[in-house]
C-alpha cells in the first residue's frame, strides 16, 4: 500500500505540469503595413466572363526567293528579302483552338501599293521565320547589286 501511494505521489506532480510556448505569446497574423486584424477584404462570388484568347497574325511581304546572303567578311545566311511593311491582324477567340481556326480562315494580306525595300540604309531579311534588319554597307557587292535591281523594279 505504501508503494502504491508512493507511485501516486510521484505521478501526480508530473500529470499537473502544463507546457507553455517558448515565446510566451500566441502567434498572430498581421498585414503588410503591420496592423493586425481583418482589413475588410472580402471575396465576392460574382461570375466572371470567360477569358478570350488573342491571336496576332503577322504577315511579312517576301519580295524574292530564299537565297544565300553574304556579308563583306564572307559569312553567309540563307533568307528572303522582305518589305518594311507588315500586315498585323489581331483576332479575339474563346479559346486557343478557335483562335487557330480563325487565323487559318483569315484573308490573305495585300502587298502595299508602294512597298519599302530600303530604309535608313538597311534592308530586312527573313531568316528562320524571324525578320532582321541588315545594313546595306555590310552586304557583299553582289547582294547590294541584287537589292538595287529589285528596288528599281518596285513601284514608286
Amino acid at each position: 500500500m505504501k508503494t502504491i501511494l508512493l507511485v501516486f505521489a510521484l505521478a501526480l506532480p508530473l500529470a499537473a505540469q502544463v507546457v507553455s510556448p517558448t515565446t510566451g505569446k500566441k502567434f498572430e497574423t498581421r498585414t503588410i503595413n503591420g496592423t493586425g486584424g481583418n482589413t475588410g477584404v472580402s471575396i465576392n462570388n460574382v461570375p466572371q466572363p470567360p477569358a478570350t484568347t488573342k491571336a496576332k497574325l503577322t504577315s511579312h511581304f517576301i519580295l524574292g526567293d530564299a537565297r544565300q546572303w553574304k556579308n563583306k567578311d564572307g559569312r553567309s545566311v540563307v533568307g528572303s528579302i522582305i518589305t518594311f511593311e507588315d500586315s498585323v491582324v489581331e483576332i479575339d477567340a474563346a479559346n486557343p483552338a478557335a483562335a487557330r481556326e480563325a487565323v487559318e480562315k483569315a484573308p490573305p494580306a495585300k502587298l502595299p501599293a508602294k512597298p519599302t525595300l530600303i530604309r535608313d540604309g538597311k534592308v530586312r531579311l527573313l531568316v528562320n521565320q524571324k525578320p532582321f534588319e541588315v545594313p546595306l554597307d555590310q552586304l557583299s557587292e553582289e547582294d547590294r547589286k541584287y537589292v538595287d535591281d529589285l528596288n528599281a523594279r518596285l513601284p514608286k
